[in-house]
Formats: structure tokens, sequence, C-alpha cells
């Protein structure tokens, strides 16, 4: 008799407990950050490091750089002992020839080694239960950026990349999101692994771009007079185009050396689009790719 007694209070008991809600903090706080032209030069490149949120990035007439937008921290009960928003918030620093903003948060060091920024892991961070995901945060951004610098714009989960109206070269990374660059000249580099690229050129591109996706589409697009060497690569996917004046390439062969002669043969055909020029390198997994012309 005792022993079924015991028993019906652990089952109402633990039915009380599954009844109590579950408590969790939030906090939204404004973003500003200015950055003043005395801290940069011409030939600085400007790094924005995300790791959760979106990013809108715009090149603009100005000399300073201007960040805005929100950040957002958010708890799951098992932390809101140690719930600090204040904890997560954006920083600098600088490198020999870059400037680097990005999140600074519980749990790993940043510094920058030979112009790149490293985060090493710190003990408190196995210590406390931070890598449990306890809490939670994302930045959704937007920058304005002078147009004549060099802009490198990253995020990692739960949100898009867009940059636009940059002059001297742009580098658009995602990984769990897509990436649009749009108006912009010089290099171009757009990468992620799941998500969509897309590329819109206001004037026909002078130097080399690089497109990159695991699974997703890629579509560029370029005005009439487009001219570049296109090399495609996908493993479940093809290239379309609507530009008429196109034509094969040979496979080039590059050599190395290494104490001996080694000639290996590109496997993926070079495609010339008009009279040919820089190189647009177009690399897939699962997904088609476009090249497709201006309307407007």
């Amino acid at each position: 008799m005792k022993t079924i007694l015991f028993i019906l209070i652990l089952v109402l008991n633990t039915g009380i407990q599954a009844q109590t809600p579950v408590v969790s903090q939030r906090t939204n706080e404004e973003v500003k950050m200015r950055i003043p032209a005395s801290e940069f030069n011409a030939q600085t490149i400007f790094h924005l490091n995300n790791i959760n949120g979106d990013l809108n990035a715009e090149g603009y007439d100005g000399n300073e750089i201007l960040i805005t937008g929100t950040k957002i921290v958010k708890s799951k009960p098992a932390a809101l002992g140690d719930f600090d928003p204040d904890e997560i918030y954006l920083d600098r620093l600088e490198g020999e020839n870059s400037l680097f903003v990005f999140v600074r948060h519980p749990g790993v060091v940043a510094e920058v080694r030979n112009d790149e920024l490293h985060y090493t892991s710190t003990r408190q961070s196995r210590k406390k239960s931070w890598e449990d995901n306890q809490l939670e945060f994302e930045f959704n951004l937007q920058l304005k950026i002078p147009h004549y610098l060099m802009a490198h714009i990253s995020t990692i989960n739960g949100g898009e990349v867009v940059v636009g109206g940059m002059s001297n070269g742009t580098e658009a990374t995602n990984v769990n999101g897509s990436v649009f660059i749009n108006n912009v000249k010089g290099a171009v580099t757009a990468q992620t692994v799941n998500g969509n690229i897309r590329v819109e050129y206001d004037e026909r591109p002078t130097e080399g771009a690089d497109f990159h996706t695991v699974n997703g589409t890629i579509e560029v697009y370029a005005p009439k007079n487009l001219s570049a060497v296109v090399t495609f690569k996908s493993l479940h996917g093809e290239l379309y185009t609507d530009f008429e004046q196109i034509k094969y390439l040979r496979n080039r062969v590059r050599k190395n050396s290494d104490g001996m002669n080694r000639l290996s043969i590109e496997n993926s055909t070079p495609i010339q689009f008009g009279e040919g020029g820089p190189e647009m390198r177009i690399q897939l997994l699962n997904g088609n790719a476009y090249i497709k012309q201006r309307k407007s």
C-alpha cells in the first residue's frame, strides 16, 4: 500500500512540473557605430564579420563607416541566472591593412594575426554552458561604407547578405543563407553553402569574379555587351544563358613545377562571352547557374 501511494505522489509531482511554464528572457537593443575617416584610408580592406542575422551594406560617397541596426539576445531557461546581453556587442580591431568589425561574445577571444581575424575558445566557455547554446543572439545591420573601400561582408546563420554600390572590389559570404550583390565594380566574390547567389552588374565587368554555392542557384545579370570567359562546374546542374555571342574554348593546361613538371588539364570547358575578357568562375554542387542579359 505504501508503495502504491509513493508512485501516486511521484506521478502527481511530475504532472505539476510539466505544467510549469517555460520562461526565457529576450532583449532588443539599437546598434550604432561610427568609424571616422581618420581610422582608415583608401587602401584599407573593411571587414564586417557577423554570426547570426541580416547584413545590408551600401557603398556611398561619404567618408565615414556608419553601422546601424538591432541586437537581439534570447536566453533559454537554464541560462536565466547568467543572462547579460551587455556581454554581446559589436567591437572592432585594426590590422596592418584591414579594419575588422565583429561580434564580441563570451567564450572566445578575438585577435588579429597576419592581417586576419582569429577566434580562440577559452576555458570559461567549457566551464560554463555557453557551448550548449543557452544564449542566442543576432545582429541585423545596415552599413554605409565609402564606396572606394574594398569590402568583405559576411554572416553565418539566419540572414541574407546584401551588398551594393562598391567600386573597388567586394567579397560577400554566407553559410546558411543567400548572397545578393548589385551595382559593384572591381573583383567580386560571392560564396555560400546553403543558399542562392544573385549578382547584377550595371556595367560590363572588367575584373575577375568567383561565385560558389553548394546547395542553391547562381544568377548573374550583365549588360548586353558582356565580354568575359566563364568556367562552370556543377555535379548536379546546368548552365543556361540568353546571350547569343558565345563560343567554347579549348581546355587550358596548367603547368606546375615541384622538382618535376606536371601538366593538369582543367575539367571545365571555358566559354567565351563576347570578345572575351576577365574570368568568371562559377561552381555549384546541387543547382543550376544562369547568365542573363539585363533588361534595363
